[in-house]
């Protein structure tokens, strides 16, 4: 929409298109001062504009103000003016009504988006605390009553064993070994619910120290099976929470341990990893070993909570890497799967960039 007017703030020239933007006749438009139909909110900010026009001689590239349509609605236009030496001012309008609205309706739905997203986050994140709390709780108190029912099993085979038939004894046996178990499964959701409530103080801790830390807790299991464990030399310090990464060592050497081939002592190799995402550099630990292997539909859900790949042949609880997967979320990394050359399997536990303190040797 093309238009001049004069020091007097009276249109002097109007094209037709104003015509059918604002609903008023031409001659209407130009028979009174144009500030009668600018907005009483923005009629300051245009006399403004005019005044720096006409007195200043300065263009304006782009303003905004409200213009009343007939019918009483208003619409929006956005202006470019330039003034003339003999004081008119020649202007393009152009009507951003339409699109004003759609950005209004736009950051309304953006708004009400993030409103719906932070009460869903909180409503979710509340749902989790009381799940750990559940989970913290109800492990906690069933192991007393565990306990009774293993012991006194227990005291019930040897005293009164001799009373018993087979089935009797088999009967008692089984019990007891589900009294283990479930003692066992409770341990481990304790120690899940630990790690998902963790405080996370870091130190600086060497990579090798944390491999030795999680060994010795599995001297006896490692003599027992006759295992063959190779530990690399160029570990590099990381920055973590010693005692919970010791912990998801231990579980994965602990399943390294487990899941060998019939027949075979365990084949284990302990080593660091290095992994570039990006401009980042993440380092972690991996555990490698010539065991069975995980198939590739498995290499997922064997890290979700109760999720055993294996037959109840096989002792565990399939909480074991679903703990390894929280230790590595707490410290801004993942653990996963992969098969190893040759066979066997790689589990790797890498940790964010924060854990990183250096890539040469220790």
């Amino acid at each position: 929409m093309l238009c001049i007017a004069n020091a007097e703030s009276y249109f002097t020239r109007l094209s037709p298109a104003f015509t059918r933007t604002l609903g008023w006749s031409l001659e209407e438009l130009m028979s009174r001062p144009f500030l009668d139909f600018v907005h009483p909110d923005d009629r300051a900010n245009t006399l403004q504009e005019v005044e720096r026009q006409i007195g200043r001689g300065e263009p304006v590239l782009e303003f905004q103000n409200r213009y009343q349509h007939k019918d009483g609605s208003w619409r929006l236009l956005s202006w470019k003016s330039s003034p003339h030496p003999d004081g008119r001012l020649y202007a393009i309008a152009r009507d951003v009504t339409d699109r004003e609205l759609a950005a209004q309706a736009l950051r309304r739905s953006h708004e009400e988006l993030e409103r719906r997203v932070q009460e869903r986050t909180a409503e979710l994140q509340q749902r989790n605390r009381d799940l750990e709390t559940l989970l913290y709780v109800s492990s906690h108190d069933l192991r007393e009553p565990l306990r009774s029912i293993s012991n006194f099993s227990q005291l019930v085979r040897e005293r009164y064993g001799t009373c018993l038939d087979a089935k009797g004894l088999d009967y008692i046996d089984r019990v007891i070994r589900a009294a283990q178990r479930m003692y066992q499964l409770m341990e481990d959701l304790l120690t899940l619910s630990r790690a998902q409530r963790m405080e996370m103080p870091y130190e600086e801790v060497r990579g090798e120290d944390l491999v030795k830390a999680a060994w010795a807790q599995l001297d006896e299991t490692i003599r027992r099976t006759r295992a063959r464990i190779q530990v690399a030399t160029d570990f590099p310090s990381f920055r973590v929470n010693k005692t919970w990464v010791t912990q998801a060592l231990y579980n994965l050497i602990g399943n390294a341990l487990k899941f060998h081939r019939a027949g075979e002592a365990p084949e284990i190799d302990l080593a660091p990893y290095s992994l570039m995402e990006g401009s980042d550099h993440r380092v972690g630990l991996v555990v490698r070993d010539r065991g069975i292997g995980v198939e590739p539909e498995q290499a997922q859900r064997i890290f979700h909570l109760f999720y055993r790949a294996v037959g109840r042949e096989v002792h565990g609880t399939g909480a074991g890497l679903a703990i390894v997967q929280q230790v590595a979320h707490r410290h801004g990394g993942r653990a996963w799967v992969q098969p190893r050359e040759g066979g066997g399997s790689e589990f790797v536990l890498l940790f964010g960039s924060h854990s990183t303190i250096d890539t040469k040797p220790t």
